[in-house]
């Protein structure tokens, strides 16, 4: 296989991943919301923080990651940690829009965005996230084996095939978030608040669903 088809592959492939509805998409028009447009770019930043030494460590031990990360134990502790940090994200969204809808305009605290950093957020969305974990394990692991049997300068050349996607989305979603909320102004951009922080919640009950239940409260 040549370079050029390996990049056609892993973005094809990718688009499956990158710009699936989720609590990391949701987050970064939460943060940008917040009047942080480069907020979904430091998001993807922590996406990508994690993102590359654990597909490191899949290349080097996909059998064990793959049959560790499928225990139900395993899965239903990194759910539960993520339902509970989403869940969290959700209640300052809505907090923070009803704050605005009782007394105007909101402002930001001079110690940053949201009062969680977005590169946190993005790291931590991202590593306690196992349908994440287990994408890299199931479609996205093709690319690993082809690009790294290749070598590993087609291995770096995949991923950043990969990532480029993640920034561009959630950096898109950022500044939608941010150009909404100069656009509803006040008791608007309170709603907007509310709205980001009830499908936060929603979000995070379909996770809570899928793994406990087998069920899902989502069409997708």
């Amino acid at each position: 296989m040549d370079v050029t088809t390996l990049l056609v592959s892993t973005v094809a492939v990718s688009f499956s991943g990158a710009l699936s509805p989720g609590p990391l998409t949701i987050s970064a028009i939460a943060i940008g919301a917040r009047k942080c447009a480069r907020g979904g770019f430091l998001v993807a930043l922590g996406h990508m923080l994690f993102e590359i030494p654990y597909i490191i460590a899949i290349t080097l031990f996909a059998f064990s990651a793959d049959f560790f990360l499928k225990k139900p134990s395993v899965s239903y502790i990194l759910t539960s940690v993520m339902f509970g940090f989403v869940l969290f994200f959700s209640y300052t969204n809505i907090k923070d829009g009803i704050d605005v809808l009782r007394g105007g305009e909101f402002k930001m605290k001079e110690r940053g965005m949201i009062g969680l950093n977005p590169v946190f957020v993005g790291f931590l969305l991202t590593c306690l996230n196992p349908y994440f974990l287990l994408w890299w394990l199931s479609i996205g692991l093709p690319l690993l084996r082809l690009s790294s049997s290749m070598g590993s300068i087609y291995l770096l050349i995949m991923y950043v095939a990969h990532v480029w996607l993640d920034y561009l989305w959630l950096t898109l979603m950022g500044f939608a978030g941010e150009r909404s909320a100069k656009l509803l102004k006040s008791k608007g951009y309170g709603l907007l608040l509310i709205i980001l922080g009830l499908i936060l919640a929603i979000f995070a009950i379909d996770l809570a669903l899928k793994a406990y239940l087998n069920l899902s409260l989502l069409p997708f």
